[in-house]
């Protein structure tokens, strides 16, 4: 753009210079997506391996092959809750029974 002022120059720059920073700033937020995409897919097969570990060690647990004093307790407890899902499961399709809570059920971390 040969013969234009100054002034008309330093617009052009400004607006090259907003056009470039708002790609970038679109770059950024693109790219962020597609990490925070990637972060929860990650968690999730993170969580889908725990359980199936979980399960696993149950099963060699209940057979036998494998023995701890600790994985013991917390099979054992998995159990008590499976036994309180059936129980409440129940008590809903009956109509809505009342069903006692089990104090040994604090959520975690609770005190009491």
């Amino acid at each position: 753009m040969a013969g234009n002022s100054p002034r008309a120059d330093a617009m052009v720059d400004m607006l090259g210079k907003v056009l470039k920073a708002g790609r970038q700033g679109a770059e950024k937020v693109a790219r962020m997506g597609r990490e925070r995409l990637l972060l929860r897919q990650l968690r999730t097969d993170r969580d889908r391996l725990y359980r199936k570990l979980g399960k696993e060690t149950r099963e060699l647990l209940e057979t036998g092959d494998l023995e701890h004093p600790g994985l013991r307790r917390a099979v054992g407890r998995i159990a008590e809750i499976e036994g309180r899902i059936v129980e409440v499961e129940d008590a809903i399709r009956r109509g809505g029974e009342a069903v006692e809570p089990d104090p040994a059920e604090a959520p975690e971390g609770s005190s009491g």
